[in-house]
């Protein structure tokens, strides 16, 4: 039976399209974590040199790009709170198909990626967990210094 109301169901699927997309926008990455943020000297001090410019930034539009050697890393996140911190799911959006600063390929990381990081803020520090929290591995990072002209 054809719909008599063709009108009136596309106003209505349209109608939920934009409340879909305005409840999207408003799910943004917490305060705490955006911006870009670079490994403290602690932690890079114990990478090989070419893992110490490891940088991370977290935009508004709940992305997280990762730079890691020649990789550059996109994906799309999603955070909630928990024990404190903040757990980042994290969804591969794209990347440059480059080496990490390992040297391993992107395919390398993209079959060892993972998809769940916590993450702490403690004062001016953005501590990563490896794994978990209860591993009690982690790696620092904190804002960069930025070195102004005047």
């Amino acid at each position: 039976m054809p719909n008599r109301y063709p009108s009136t169901t596309l106003l209505i699927l349209s109608g939920f399209l934009v409340l879909s997309s305005c409840v999207d926008s408003r799910v943004t990455v917490p305060e705490e974590l955006l911006g870009t943020w670079v490994l403290t000297e602690a932690s890079a001090s114990k990478l090989p040199s070419e893992c110490r410019n490891l940088r991370l930034e977290f935009t508004v539009d709940r992305r997280l790009i990762t730079k890691s050697g020649d990789l550059l890393f996109i994906t799309k996140i999603s955070t909630s709170r928990r024990n404190g911190g903040f757990v980042v799911h994290q969804e591969i959006v794209e990347h440059n198909d480059k080496p990490n600063c390992q040297g391993k390929s992107a395919h390398y990381v993209l079959s060892n990626f993972v998809y769940e990081v916590y993450f702490e803020r403690d004062g001016a520090i953005l501590r990563q967990y490896i794994w978990t929290k209860k591993s009690g591995r982690f790696v620092e990072f904190v804002r960069p210094v930025t070195s102004g002209v005047r």
